[in-house]
């Protein structure tokens, strides 16, 4: 004997009738059915305005959705996920907004990218740290680290990087055969070279950093006081000491995969070069509000910033230079001596007292804690313009 199926209309019309047919109350009827007598007399009140079709299921949608956001935009937002398949929905909107795009909420944007199927479920998040340390301003310390990359035949090779704490700022990244002291040297002079020196610089306890665990100083150490440049080391085992660095392997290891991988180490440099400027100018960044690293550690000099104004900044944050630095008057042509040459720099410096460092072949030259010109001095000629400076920091 086949069996009956009875649908969800036909069980709200017997329990309709149930009061008249069996002769209980309401209230006896929706306990037996465990049903609210709300449910019980709002399904009346269909099935006397409509007859046995009110009792077919209703939608529960909202007639109307003020807060989901326009279809348009939510086109917009899974064609940026689907051209990026590594943003999230914290990337769409800071990425929306920058293009100044009224964006929406991030937990919105999330939603719409599960409503469209390109999220998938992820685990429960370990809690974030409650203590996060950073330095007040740019060139004050900077993270030294290597990290190991594969090239396209799987052969090990390394990129030695610096990163400014403050900005988050991509100062260098140099492609190397291994990890070693002369490397990390060439990745920091190839980056004063450009944003002048910083007043600490924070390492793992690696080799090539330090032998303070070995009872030695190594070549780098030596290297880093003649310059005046404070060594501060993590703890060992600790990682997270240097956990901007850290994050940052991962977002570089990403590009790479999506980029590479790399020929050899020549095209590893070529792709290190790209993805440095990518990071610095196109990228923003949440850690830092979602500015890009390069809009946070280059905003550079006011144009109408007074000579008065400079001296002012200059007094309110003095670093403490090395003893062989020396201080010098820039002249009214906007020009300051030192051993014989005449160095220019720009004319509103004039009548200042900037101090002068001088580190292997480079000159850095200073109002207060300002990196104004870095150079690398032409002994052949008496005047060294401004065709060869370096690059200001902020």
């Amino acid at each position: 004997m086949a069996l009956k199926v009875v649908s969800m209309q036909e069980l709200k019309l017997v329990v309709l009738l149930e009061p008249e047919r069996a002769g209980l109350s309401v209230a006896e009827v929706c306990r037996r059915h465990g049903i609210s007598r709300a449910s019980y007399y709002r399904y009346r009140r269909r099935y006397l305005d409509e007859g046995v079709e009110g009792l077919q299921p209703r939608s529960r949608r909202p007639r109307s959705s003020p807060g989901q956001i326009d279809r348009s935009l939510e086109l917009e937002i899974v064609t940026m996920r689907k051209r990026h398949p590594r943003w999230g929905a914290r990337r769409i909107h800071a990425e929306l907004a920058r293009a100044g795009r009224e964006s929406p909420a991030v937990a919105t944007i999330h939603r719409a990218l599960k409503r469209n199927h390109l999220v998938a479920a992820q685990p429960p998040r370990r809690r974030k740290a409650d203590k996060r340390f950073e330095r007040a301003c740019a060139n004050d310390l900077w993270q030294i680290d290597a990290t190991q990359i594969a090239l396209a035949e799987s052969e090990p090779v390394w990129v030695v990087d610096l990163l400014d704490d403050h900005a988050r700022f991509l100062l260098a990244a140099l492609a190397v055969v291994s990890p070693t002291g002369e490397a990390a040297w060439a990745c920091l002079s190839a980056a004063s070279a450009a944003y002048g020196l910083p007043r600490q610089l924070l390492s793992d306890n690696g080799l090539i950093f330090t032998g303070r665990l070995f009872g030695v100083e190594v070549a780098f150490e030596r290297k880093l006081a003649e310059a005046g440049v404070e060594l501060i080391n993590s703890a060992p085992a600790h990682p997270q000491t240097l956990g901007k660095l850290e994050r940052f392997h991962r977002t570089l290891k990403e590009w790479l995969q999506d980029e590479g991988p790399p020929l050899d180490l020549e095209h590893l440099q070529l792709l290190l070069d790209r993805f440095r400027s990518h990071y610095n100018s196109e990228r923003p960044h949440q850690g830092i509000g979602n500015q890009t690293p390069a809009e946070r550690y280059l905003p550079g000099p006011q144009p109408n910033q007074s000579l008065g104004e400079l001296r002012l900044a200059a007094a309110d944050k003095t670093p403490n230079y090395p003893p062989h630095s020396l201080l010098r008057k820039v002249d009214a042509r906007g020009i300051v001596g030192y051993d014989g040459l005449g160095i220019i720099i720009p004319r509103r410096y004039a009548g200042a007292t900037v101090r002068i460092l001088e580190v292997g072949e480079l000159l850095h030259i200073y109002l207060g804690d300002q990196l104004i010109r870095t150079l690398a001095p032409d002994r052949s000629k008496r005047y060294q313009t401004l065709g060869n400076r370096g690059r200001r920091r902020p």
